[in-house]
């Protein structure tokens, strides 16, 4: 008697194990993207309504300066110069007694973010007697909650350029420190390439911002 045939099943195409990979990753991808355009709406709606022009800011207990990059000579590069001018500005209409320069301190001129700034402003008036210096200001959460808990100013009028003024209200407000912001115009041209650079790096800062506040 003949035996019956047996009849092997071909394997399923790897094709379909790929094509589930794929999905899975873009699924993943658009999580990632919906996410992170979640936390930049979050953190610019938060702080948007205490945004303010210079000559409409309310008045506050100091004027927050948070460092930047210096040259190895010592001077601040153009971005924190723009910051520096705001502060100056401010000071001479009187909308706070005094500037908090908050930074990278000490390790030499090369280095010593704070020490650039506070000659930066005293250079154009600004009485040295007017300047805190924090040379703890490592990073810009550091130099809000330093604001709050070290040198006890419960306003501030923090100072930076635009894609960063948002991130610094919203930290000061959760800080317990009525932040109100003003962005520093450019005062010189800066390169796409620079400007991109910097409002990618600060899409991620926001990102870390929310995880600091929410999470850790």
């Amino acid at each position: 008697m003949k035996e019956p045939e047996v009849v092997q099943k071909a394997a399923p195409p790897r094709r379909s194990a790929w094509r589930r990979i794929r999905r899975l990753a873009l699924a993943f991808v658009l999580l990632v993207a919906a996410m992170t355009w979640l936390v930049q709406h979050h953190v610019v709606s938060s702080a948007e309504p205490f945004l303010h022009a210079p000559g409409a800011v309310p008045s506050a207990a100091c004027i927050l300066v948070p460092g930047a990059r210096i040259y190895p000579d010592g001077r601040p590069y153009p971005m924190l110069v723009d910051r520096l001018a705001m502060a100056a500005e401010l000071f001479r209409l009187g909308r706070a007694p005094r500037v908090l320069v908050s930074g990278r301190g000490g390790g030499g001129v090369a280095t010593d973010e704070v020490g650039a700034m506070r000659r930066w402003l005293v250079a154009r008036g600004v009485p040295a007697d007017a300047i805190e210096d924090d040379p703890l200001g490592l990073r810009t959460i550091d130099s809000l909650r330093r604001c709050a808990e070290v040198y006890k100013h419960r306003s501030a009028i923090v100072v930076s350029n635009d894609f960063h003024v948002p991130r610094m209200v919203f930290l000061a407000r959760h800080f317990g420190v009525d932040g109100f912001g003003v962005v520093a115009p450019p005062l010189y041209e800066y390169s796409t390439s620079t400007l991109w650079s910097n409002r990618g790096r600060e899409i991620l800062a926001r990102v870390r911002a929310c995880l600091d506040v929410y999470l850790w």
